[in-house]
């Protein structure tokens, strides 16, 4: 992540953050950096396309001829170039999202909206990742959702350093605090709904498939996909993990309920409830 100090933060960044007592601020992830390459990229194509440009106007003034022609491809190119590198690698683009880090939540960050989200206020959060065939760099996909209807989605550039750290570290906060009410809402009886599934004390649906937990091997969330494998047969239930709010939390609330659920299943012969749905 960009090494930016909180001096440094928009005024607008930093009244957020004190006004939603986000406490100090850690680190700032924006949704492209451009490096001195592409600066110095821009420089050297953009100059003499800037150069050019008004020799070319006074020989186009002057009649079509091959300096014209000449000058003129030469401009095209050199301006052209630069403008691809300014739009490709120094612009993050109209829109683009800057993630703020702070100890007690963020603030997402655009020209049109400044939206904080202290860490108890999210009510879901839906991370995805698309890895590039060429880099192998992940792009991550972060949208928030808070109370009031506030929500806010950032693009995170995996080839930049600290991307994945920054979705790991919202991803732990917002699971400790959506987990606990979790597993008290299944534990006194309750339903919990994720996206497209829904889970009791007795085991997990989507669609209409009912999974008890009995039957169900693991839960894991790999390749952009939430997996519920069945030990009874091959096929279980799927999902993609953008579908799923909280999926981090969904998996462990699941790895929870099913161990909970082996202890009792394993001492039942003395009726004690080993695992705890709490625990």
């Amino acid at each position: 992540m960009e090494e930016v100090t909180a001096a440094d933060l928009p005024s607008r960044v930093r009244r957020a953050a004190e006004d939603e007592r986000l406490g100090a601020f850690q680190a700032v992830h924006r949704p492209r950096s451009a490096d001195r390459r592409s600066r110095a990229w821009l420089v050297l194509l953009g100059l003499p396309g800037l150069v050019l440009l008004p020799f070319t106007i006074a020989f186009l003034l002057d009649g079509l001829g091959w300096a014209s022609g000449l000058s003129l491809s030469l401009t095209v190119a050199y301006l052209g170039a630069a403008a691809r590198v300014l739009v490709r690698d120094v612009l993050p683009g109209q829109g683009a999202t800057t993630v703020h880090l702070f100890e007690n939540g963020v603030v997402l960050s655009s020209w049109r909206a400044v939206t904080p989200f202290p860490w108890d206020a999210v009510t879901e959060l839906r991370v995805s990742g698309v890895r590039a065939a060429a880099t192998g760099a992940v792009t991550w996909r972060l949208t928030l959702s808070g109370r009031a209807g506030a929500e806010a989605e950032a693009l995170l550039d995996g080839g930049v350093p600290g991307a994945r750290e920054l979705v790991e570290t919202v991803s732990r906060e917002v699971t400790g605090r959506v987990l606990p009410e979790y597993l008290s809402r299944v534990g006194t009886g309750g339903k919990v709904r994720l996206g497209p599934f829904s889970v009791t004390r007795q085991g997990i649906a989507k669609d209409g498939e009912y999974v008890p937990w009995e039957n169900v091997d693991r839960v894991e969330i790999e390749s952009g996909m939430v997996h519920v494998d069945r030990a009874d047969r091959p096929a279980g239930l799927t999902a993609i993990a953008a579908e799923v709010p909280n999926a981090v939390a969904f998996g462990e609330l699941t790895r929870r309920l099913r161990a909970a659920h082996d202890g009792a299943r394993t001492d039942g012969t003395t009726g004690r409830t080993v695992g705890s749905v709490n625990g």
